[in-house]
């Protein structure tokens, strides 16, 4: 890894502000988390959160970082601002689902930051532990003032500059791929069959099940929504037996950024 050669703010660019957080309430733990991706040049601002019951910190974070890269366009190079210790961060970015996140960005430069210093880490402080309160007191995740929060910050954007964060040491750099991210299916049955089907699957990221009236079903069940999530940033070539392949196809037909790519049965 070598430090970051060149200016932060010019050309396509994207600065990504994550934070998580956690609280512990009558012997229960609730965890928020929020992310932030902006891309100067074009005053371009997207942004996500969520909450759940339960978690550490460092899922929190995790779960934030993962998010925030996800929002960045395919191909394009992005700088994670993130209060997170740096081993810590760089063993996030290293998981497999760290590759997966960054597998379609150009490069990541690893920016540490002084804790909920500057206008974005603030702002995102803030939604995570709204968030947080949120799914304490029972409302959905996601209700957090979010479309308000996203609002100020295009505001922030066309008037000018926000006030940075704060840098703790030199940025590390990270190569993307900028490439498909690739995904092979195994544990399949032979061929598609008829009734209910129970899946059991392997992608290099973990194990998953699904169940469904038919293949199809059971295969949307079981990595339909990992793949919803990941498409948001980046493009999917899915392995599976070539006898999958039809069924494959229709189950991930509403998702353009998914490629099935049939394999010789071993």
């Amino acid at each position: 890894m070598t430090p970051d050669p060149g200016p932060s703010g010019t050309g396509d660019l994207w600065h990504v502000y994550t934070d998580g957080s956690t609280r512990h309430e009558r012997r229960q733990t609730f965890s928020g988390w929020a992310a932030r991706a902006v891309q100067p040049s074009a005053r371009e601002v997207r942004q996500v959160s969520g909450a759940r019951p339960g978690g550490t910190s460092l899922e929190a974070e995790t779960e934030a970082i993962l998010a925030g890269l996800r929002l960045v366009p395919g191909g394009a190079p992005a700088r994670l601002h993130s209060d997170l210790d740096l081993p810590a961060l760089l063993e996030v970015l290293h998981s497999p689902a760290g590759e997966a996140a960054r597998a379609h960005l150009a490069d990541v430069w690893v920016q540490p930051v002084a804790r909920n210093r500057g206008r974005h880490p603030t702002d995102m402080h803030r939604v995570a532990r709204a968030e947080e309160a949120d799914v304490r007191a029972g409302e959905s995740p996601g209700s957090a003032g979010l479309p308000n929060a996203v609002q100020n910050a295009l505001d922030l954007a066309r008037t000018g500059p926000a006030a940075p964060p704060i840098p703790l040491g030199e940025p590390r750099r990270l190569p993307g791929q900028a490439g498909p991210l690739q995904l092979r299916v195994s544990g399949l049955p032979p061929s598609p069959g008829n009734g209910t089907s129970a899946l059991s699957l392997t992608l290099g990221l973990g194990s998953v099940a699904g169940r469904g009236r038919t293949p199809g079903e059971a295969l949307q069940a079981a990595i339909g929504p990992l793949l919803t999530l990941l498409t948001r940033g980046a493009l999917i070539d899915l392995r599976v037996p070539e006898a999958w392949e039809a069924t494959a196809r229709k189950a991930f037909a509403e998702l353009p950024g998914v490629q099935v790519l049939p394999e010789p049965e071993e």
